[in-house]
């Protein structure tokens, strides 16, 4: 978990490391095929622990370091954008979430500038976006256009590869078109992407939670209902287990709040993470 008390240690170990890459990186050069390939698996395996206390910070170092060796990796940059986006969508700091959104969104921007045919830029900009957006509001962000430019950025990546991160696309498209304030708000879009998601991924639990409470704002209660109890029900789809918010927990606390007297199965949460 990233607490406030971090921030500052947290900082100064990534400048540390930003200093280094600004005093080692060409301006052009080749990589080290296999010098890359053993940063990219080792960022991949620190992905896979994001929980873990520090893996973020590993990863974004490991990062630099491959773009020390090339300054236009494409697989290094949007890899650095993931993490910053993954710390800001985990950080209760606002001011700390929004530097770490900031820094993603500058990362998955030079990615899709860099390869703009594939999927990766896009969707983490359109992630980084939107973490930037909750922290000046959601109606200063569409009043200042920021959060048409999660829509751009996440149709774009809808387009490339909706498949890509168990159906990102379509969580983040179904969750913007929720989340919009009205009348930007639209509720038949958002069930329209999370239908989809739905079908393609039955096991992505935070999808299914996210319908529910598209269902219930559209006064679907019984078709809520019955999301929220498949949450409660079924174990995550692999890969998926970190998905954030904990979307059993969420769900419990719907079903408990929309539906008085109603008893959440399982009685007890269940982990986040495969043992």
């Amino acid at each position: 978990m990233w607490r406030p008390a971090a921030v500052r240690p947290w900082l100064g170990r990534t400048c540390m490391a930003l200093t280094l890459f600004a005093m080692t990186a060409p301006a052009r050069g080749p990589a080290d095929d296999v010098g890359m390939d053993v940063l990219l698996a080792r960022m991949d395996r620190l992905w896979a622990q994001r929980d873990a206390p520090e893996a973020m910070h590993d990863m974004i170092t490991l990062g630099v370091i491959a773009l020390a060796i090339d300054s236009e990796s494409y697989e290094a940059m949007w890899r650095v954008a993931r993490a910053y986006a993954w710390v800001a969508h985990t950080q209760p700091n606002r001011l700390f979430k929004k530097a770490m959104a900031v820094k993603s969104m500058e990362w998955a921007e030079h990615a899709k500038t860099l390869q703009p045919a594939r999927v990766e830029g896009h969707y983490f900009y359109a992630l980084s976006v939107g973490e930037y957006a909750m922290t000046v509001g959601i109606m200063k962000a569409v009043m200042d256009g920021v959060a048409g430019k999660i829509e751009t950025s996440a149709l774009e990546a809808y387009a490339l590869d909706r498949e890509f991160e168990y159906g990102g696309a379509m969580t983040v498209l179904g969750r913007y078109y929720y989340v919009l304030p009205w009348p930007k708000r639209d509720l038949d879009r958002s069930r329209r992407y999370l239908e989809d998601l739905k079908t393609r991924y039955p096991g992505r639990l935070l999808g299914r939670f996210y319908l529910a409470e598209t269902y219930y704002a559209l006064g679907e209660k019984e078709k809520a209902r019955a999301e929220l109890e498949f949450v409660l029900r079924n174990d995550p789809l692999s890969g998926t287990e970190l998905d954030q918010p904990p979307p059993k927990a969420a769900a419990r606390e719907a079903l408990t709040r929309w539906f008085p007297g109603a008893t959440p199965y399982p009685a007890e949460p269940e982990p986040n993470r495969k043992k």
